[in-house]
């Protein structure tokens, strides 16, 4: 996964020098991807990957069929993380603020992807330019660049969460803080935009990249309206380049009574017993928030949620 801010950081405001970065370390990326496959190579000739190379028999004629994966058709992903603060950096503006930060997202990614059929066509192997869902990936990222002190000036003012409370932990030696930077294409999750100029922005970013993409609609209301909610998926699905969305609700699960309500709530509404649980989706699927990294932890608290009406 490409740390998409620290290619803006080291282009300082050039744009040959951004797209220059962007391929050096697409590069990289598939010289990992080298060793990757002659390590996958060597497991496989060693029979360390029995269930991978399995040839199942037929059950009617009793031949072995091809195996079950196809390690040489595998396709090898490079993710990005970091569109928003990666233009904000490099033009003064996050996605949701202008229109020459969508521009300059969109102008990079096309440029990686000319690239990737590039090297495709050099190495004879798959990739796919994709958002990779960055759990951790989106905190990491963001913590290496503030340790940094070749990137720290920089990440302070782009980065995204409590950025006070982490400058202590990390001085502590703590890294689990809660920072981060804005995940894959997305816009910044607190941009307190309406829905349809979010949509409007996203959208454009999906026929660009091969795979990972999700659209995330976090709703603000305990019991949604019907109507209004099948209208709205039926103009995404049909007048969007949107392909995968999700729509959540925040939910509190009691420990005592086991209610279980909408929102993030410090008391259970039923029984007023403080024992509870929270669950919302984290990137792709919804998790228990207990087990979330400070960072995503810090995103929950951030994120603008959206009134779904007719």
């Amino acid at each position: 996964t490409l740390n998409l801010p620290r290619i803006a950081y080291r282009a300082r405001g050039d744009d040959d020098r951004l797209f220059e970065e962007a391929r050096r370390l697409m590069d990289l990326a598939v010289e990992i991807f080298k060793v990757k496959k002659r390590w996958m190579d060597l497991a496989v000739k060693a029979g360390r990957l029995p269930f991978a190379v399995q040839r199942p028999r037929d059950p009617r004629t009793g031949r072995r069929g091809p195996p079950a994966v196809d390690l040489d058709s595998l396709v090898y992903t490079i993710g990005v993380v970091g569109g928003n603060e990666m233009a904000q950096w490099h033009t003064g503006y996050q996605l949701h603020e202008s229109p020459e930060a969508v521009k300059l997202l969109v102008k990079l990614l096309l440029e990686m992807r000319k690239y990737k059929v590039e090297l495709e066509q050099r190495t004879g192997l798959r990739l796919a330019i994709a958002r990779t869902p960055a759990e951790s990936c989106a905190q990491r990222l963001a913590v290496a660049d503030l340790i940094s002190p070749e990137f720290r000036d920089m990440a302070v003012k782009v980065v995204k969460g409590d950025l006070e409370r982490a400058k202590e932990l990390l001085a502590e030696g703590v890294r689990d803080v809660p920072v981060y930077y804005t995940n894959g294409t997305h816009v910044y999750v607190g941009a307190q935009i309406p829905l349809t100029e979010r949509i409007s922005i996203e959208q454009k970013f999906w026929p660009i990249l091969s795979g990972g993409n999700i659209f995330h609609i976090w709703l603000g209301e305990a019991y949604p309206d019907p109507e209004a909610l099948f209208k709205l998926t039926k103009r995404i699905a049909t007048q969007t380049h949107i392909g995968y969305f999700a729509y959540t609700k925040d939910l509190t699960i009691c420990q005592q009574c086991f209610e279980v309500s909408a929102g993030i709530n410090d008391v259970c509404p039923s029984c007023g017993s403080p024992n509870v649980k929270y669950w919302s989706r984290v990137t792709g699927y919804y998790q228990e928030v207990s087990g979330w990294n400070e960072a995503k932890k810090q995103e929950l608290k951030e994120r603008y949620r959206t009134r779904i009406s007719v």
